[in-house]
């Protein structure tokens, strides 16, 4: 008797699941239907006008911070928003989830954002319209108020001397101390330098660092911009941007002198196949200290432009372990311009990069997982590469952060013909929870 019922119970379990819609099982890359229902979110910071997001943090308890502007009738102002892990607007922060703030009545213009120990929210950017443009900086308080404890306002503007200034990212250091990386110079003779600032966690600036808290760097003359951040284990700090066509990368030491270990002379610069389109917005470090730097590349002028990827060692030399023995990747999803905008590094030593793709209609979100030997990760989404479109329109991702579980978060905006918003989209990275509704049928057959 006992063996027929465990044979019937065998039976009728395999025709359900046979007679079952197949179970889909959720894998890296896939978009987090936690998240909002389907793993995106759309926020209109003005309702039908132009906002835009180029930063994104994470803070103690999961909620997610995008940073970035929004257009205020007459100019653009610094605006952030703050979500549950839920996807949904936090109304403790600022009662709905969002703030705008002003400098000085002029545009302003958010880029950067970190969250210090306290829980209090930095943003980064410029403030002035040409030929006066300053880097600015705002504290907010977790609740979203401006922070008066930083500078007596919860904002400081910062000038190194030249007509335009501006800053692009910024980290906080285990001081607590508020560090900026930019750019500074005059657009007119098209003379500008990569720039850093120091700042103590009242505002000030740090005299500690190069004198007087400031730091520039030129590469030979022309334009260079500094646009991402990052430190090493032993909190130096590497500026990662452009130099003219080339990537540029200098790494000072934590009293702002150039590091001379790096490269001969702190700076260094790389060309992709020598063509005049060579861009780098992102950074990370690893856990060696190779330095990871992420842009676009574009062969020749008949040539789309594809994702570029380069490593390099810690004295500055190529990784010649990463890509074809050079120490660089180039990445081309959909056989049209892909731009690598953003980079971190998981604690497989795994890169992660976003940006965004031209599809055959639009401009969508590209997201995609690499090996630490630079070939792309096929458990991510199968070959490595992630495409996301938000509503039809153009998709910016410009922004990247991991979570506690390191599911991947996306920021940036989506446009419309009546303006465009913040968007944020978070994918399944490892490790991953079994889904809620998987079954587990512990039979024994006798």
């Amino acid at each position: 008797m006992r063996t027929r019922q465990v044979r019937w119970i065998f039976v009728v379990a395999l025709a359900l699941l046979l007679s079952a819609a197949p179970l889909a099982v959720a894998a890296p890359g896939d978009l987090d239907p936690s998240f909002d229902g389907d793993g995106k979110v759309i926020t209109p910071v003005v309702v039908d006008n132009s906002d835009y997001a180029d930063g994104v943090a994470i803070d103690a308890a999961g909620r997610i911070v995008v940073a970035g502007g929004a257009y205020m009738a007459t100019n653009y102002d610094f605006a952030v928003a703050r979500y549950n892990p839920d996807g949904s607007l936090d109304t403790t922060f600022d009662s709905d989830g969002i703030v705008t703030t002003d400098f000085a009545g002029g545009p302003d213009w958010g880029n950067g954002v970190a969250i210090d120990g306290d829980g209090r929210i930095v943003v980064v950017g410029r403030t002035g319209a040409f030929p006066s443009i300053n880097l600015a900086i705002a504290r907010f308080n977790p609740d979203g108020s401006l922070d008066v404890t930083f500078d007596g306002d919860g904002k400081v503007t910062t000038n190194f001397g030249v007509p335009q200034n501006g800053g692009d990212d910024v980290v906080i250091d285990a001081s607590g101390q508020i560090v900026v990386a930019g750019w500074a110079g005059n657009w007119s003779t098209d003379e500008v330098d990569f720039a850093v600032a120091r700042y103590n966690p009242d505002g000030s600036l740090d005299a500690t660092f190069d004198g007087d808290g400031k730091a520039t760097t030129d590469f030979g003359g022309g334009a260079d911009y500094g646009r991402a951040l990052a430190l090493d284990s032993v909190g130096r700090i590497v500026v990662a941007g452009e130099d003219g066509e080339d990537f540029a990368i200098a790494r000072y030491n934590t009293d702002g002198s150039l590091d001379a270990t790096f490269s001969g002379d702190g700076k260094l610069t790389t060309s992709f196949f020598r063509w005049a389109t060579n861009s780098v917005p992102g950074v990370a470090v690893d856990g060696d200290n190779r330095i990871v730097l992420v842009g676009q590349n574009q062969a020749s002028d008949t040539d789309d432009f594809d994702l570029a990827l380069a490593r390099y060692m810690p004295d500055g030399s190529p990784d010649t372990t990463f890509g074809g023995g050079d120490g660089q990747v180039t990445t081309d999803f959909a056989g049209n311009d892909d731009y690598g905008l953003a980079v971190t590094i998981d604690p497989a030593d795994r890169i992660v990069v976003a940006g965004r793709t031209a599809g055959a209609l639009n401009l969508d979100f590209a997201v995609a997982r690499y090996q630490p030997d630079g070939s792309l990760d096929v458990a991510f989404s199968d070959d490595g590469k992630v495409i996301t479109d938000f509503a039809g329109s153009d998709d910016f991702g410009r922004a990247l952060v991991l979570d506690a579980t390191e599911r991947i978060v996306v920021a940036g905006y989506t446009s419309a013909e009546t303006g465009a918003n913040f968007a944020v989209a978070r994918y399944l990275g490892d490790p991953m929870t079994p889904p809620a509704h998987s079954i587990y049928l512990p039979l024994v057959l006798r």
